[in-house]
This record gives structure tokens, C-alpha cells and sequence, in this order.
């Protein structure tokens, strides 16, 4: 059956099939729905081997995805505009 949904909706079912062993986020307007649903998927059951890590800001999501990755976790994020400007000083 197909169904509308938002981007972020789109985003958190893109990241549900793609199992991650970690899922850090922190929710930032306009990307608020992902981290949301996905703590959904978690305490539902739907993704009951993923880490689900509500974080304080963006540099802690990329900080706990970036430590995951180096221990062989599939991590994942997700953040929107100035998210990721916040997430810079972490990636480089």
C-alpha cells in the first residue's frame, strides 16, 4: 500500500530499512520528526537492535556516530541546516 508521508518520515523509514546499530540525534527544527520517529521504532520493537541516543546538540550526535563507526557500528544521523554547520567542526 502506498502513503504520502513528509521528509522526514521518508528520512526515519529510509534509516529503519537500513538497520543501524546506532541512531544519535538531536532535534533541530525542521528535522525534529526523524529523531522522533525513530525513538518510535525503537521502543515499538521495530528496530530492537539499535542504540537509540537522544543527545544535547549536534556536536554530541556526530561525536556518537563518529565513535560508533570507529568501533564497526552502522550509525547513523540526521540534522538540517544549521545542524550541520554544527556538525562541521566534527567531520573535518
Amino acid at each position: 500500500m502506498m502513503r504520502i508521508v513528509k521528509g522526514n518520515e521518508a528520512a526515519a523509514i529510509a534509516a529503519k530499512l537500513a538497520k543501524p546499530d546506532v541512531v544519535a540525534a538531536y532535534p533541530i527544527t525542521p528535522s525534529t520528526d526523524f529523531p522522533e520517529k525513530i525513538a518510535e521504532y525503537v521502543a515499538n520493537g521495530e528496530l530492537p537492535h539499535t542504540q537509540f541516543i537522544p543527545v544535547e546538540s549536534e556536536h554530541s550526535a556526530m561525536s556518537a556516530c563518529i565513535g560508533a563507526s570507529a568501533a564497526g557500528a552502522r550509525a547513523c544521523t540526521a540534522t538540517s541546516s544549521q545542524g550541520l554547520e554544527l556538525m562541521h567542526e566534527m567531520l573535518f
